[in-house]
């Protein structure tokens, strides 16, 4: 959304006809008198997506020897003046700009009311009189529009992203979860994210407060930190539907402590859900469509799955599938392929060939229920921070001879970045970031750390990975050891490869080939997945 403060520091000027008797510039001090009911008038919106505030009134009473009222506004804070006549008095009213319009901050202006004598028996040239002034303040408070992650575990301090409009014009001076101070924030240079380190908060839902010395009243805020104890998961095996073949997907709702899957399966790829309760998962449930990935948006609202040429918003508990929305412009012989969703809940979605070759990339816009063309990239895979703030995109394809660029997505501008990061050629291996991005696995072999500068290397055997969220760990299902090996990278071995901790940790059951991998926010519990079922495993104490 595009705002236009300064769109309306043009003055708007309304006069009031040619009234009754002129007094060819004879007329006594109270003849010539203009006076109003207010000196100031205030307006308050909740937000940039607030409805426009009702109109106020204020009137004029003049003298009888005013021939003329001239009324001249200015100022981002109005949108319009407009006046009635009724004898000696107008009544004027005052019409705010729209939110939508000029987007959050504090807005002035004024309304200049200016009565005018005859300054000839004619009344053919006129006299200016004194002028009464009323100023106009407007206050749109900025937007708080989400946090993320918007789950985070009881007992432990973390560092969310705070996701809204206006931060930088208003004079925030600290963020509260319930009633509880935040240790540290910083805003960042476009005012849409506070960075906001919690301390260890008890098991509940606390609602974010953003405070600033220069907001009168309380800034509104709907949105919530959930908190939730740790669930200690027991290893265990979980079926996927019947005649699956592959697993395309895997992702963990940790509000709901449910799983979701897409798999090859015929006759229909579905996208499957299987909850946790009372000590036991579900017999998953399952919503056909031809899907090939699936990914859960910001504040867990809404799953963002997707068939080769549509996204389709889909319930996450119900699976009931909302209104597809159909990619524009799709190369001939190419399909959508992967999805990602940032802390503004638009998502990155991209494309493929069956073979090499540059397709588009799309941004997906809820707001407007688009997806817009992007960057072309080959047969690209993303993947995204915990806190939605950046995501990490690789691309290339086996038939390639050299290596081609990764990428760095930007949610903040929605947009694609490469510099200074690695380039190199995927292979099946999903990359892995932790929760702030401070560490990336790409091809499951180089360990890099927020810079992407390269810190050390994980074993050729590795088939998937994924990080404990404060990036201190990595876990690899390697093949060649038959489990899951830990690795410390949280130190920097100059380039070295990296030496497991501990023994191999068996699984409770053999996932099958194309394994894909996630892990909870607490960093308790890893799910493993492949061709053949999903594996749940507590997390190796290393």
């Amino acid at each position: 959304m595009h705002y236009l403060p300064g769109a309306r520091r043009v003055a708007g000027f309304l006069l009031i006809g040619l009234l009754a008797g002129c007094s060819g510039g004879s007329g006594t001090e109270e003849g010539t008198r203009t006076e109003i009911s207010t000196n100031a008038i205030a307006f308050r919106a909740d937000g940039p997506s607030a409805a426009v505030p009702a109109a106020q009134v204020f009137t004029a009473t003049f003298g009888k020897d005013i021939a003329h009222l001239a009324v001249v506004h200015s100022g981002d804070a109005i949108a319009s003046a407009t006046s009635v006549m009724n004898g000696r008095t107008a009544q004027i009213t005052v019409v705010p700009s729209s939110p939508s319009t000029i987007g959050p901050g504090l807005f002035t202006g004024a309304i200049a009311v200016t009565g005018y004598t005859c300054a000839d028996t004619t009344c053919s040239k006129l006299s200016a009189g004194s002028t009464s002034t009323v100023a106009v303040s407007f206050q749109i408070s900025p937007a708080i529009q989400r946090v993320a992650p918007y789950v985070a575990t009881s007992g432990v301090a973390d560092t969310v992203i705070i996701r809204g409009l206006g931060f930088l014009n208003f004079n925030v001076t600290g963020v509260r979860f319930g009633d509880t101070a935040a240790t540290a924030i910083a805003v960042n240079s476009a005012g849409t994210e506070i960075a906001a380190t919690h301390p260890a908060l008890a098991a509940g839902s606390y609602t974010v407060h953003v405070d600033a010395t220069n907001h009168q009243g309380d800034i509104p805020s709907t949105v919530a930190l959930l908190v939730q104890d740790p669930i200690a998961y027991s290893a265990t095996t979980l079926s996927h539907p019947a005649s699956t073949t592959a697993l395309r997907a895997l992702v963990y709702d940790a509000e709901r402590h449910a799983l979701l899957t897409v798999t090859d399966t015929s006759p229909s790829n579905p996208v499957s859900r299987y909850e946790y309760g009372n000590g036991a998962w579900s017999v998953p449930i399952s919503a056909a469509g031809a899907f090939l990935d699936v990914a859960l948006n910001a504040d867990g609202t809404q799953l963002y799955t997707l068939t080769g040429t549509t996204l389709v918003p889909t319930d996450p508990v119900t699976l009931a599938l909302g209104t597809a929305v159909t990619a524009p412009s799709l190369v001939t012989n190419s399909a959508l392929k992967n999805v990602v969703v940032g802390n503004d809940n638009r998502a990155f979605v991209t494309t493929s060939y069956t073979t090499s070759g540059a397709t588009g990339t799309y941004v997906y816009y809820p707001e407007l229920s688009q997806l817009v063309l992007s960057t072309s990239l080959n047969n690209a895979t993303p993947v995204m921070a915990a806190n939605g703030n950046s995501g990490v995109v690789v691309q290339g394809d086996p038939t390639l001879t050299a290596d081609v660029a990764s990428y760095v997505y930007l949610t903040t501008t929605n947009s694609l970045s490469s510099t200074g990061t690695p380039t190199l050629r995927q292979n099946t291996v999903i990359p892995a970031v932790d929760r702030a991005a401070s560490r990336t696995v790409l091809n499951g072999l180089n360990v890099y750390d927020a810079s992407f500068a390269l810190l050390g290397t994980l074993p050729s055997t590795t088939a998937a990975v994924v990080l404990k969220p404060n990036g201190s760990r990595a876990y690899a299902y390697d093949t060649a050891a038959g489990g899951i090996l830990t690795y410390d990278i949280s130190v920097d071995r100059d380039e070295a490869a990296y030496v497991a901790l501990g023994a191999v940790t068996p699984l409770a059951g053999n996932p099958g080939t194309g394994v894909r991998m996630a892990i909870t926010p607490d960093g308790g519990t890893l799910f493993i997945g492949g061709s053949t079922q999903i594996v749940v495993q507590p997390t190796p104490a290393l």
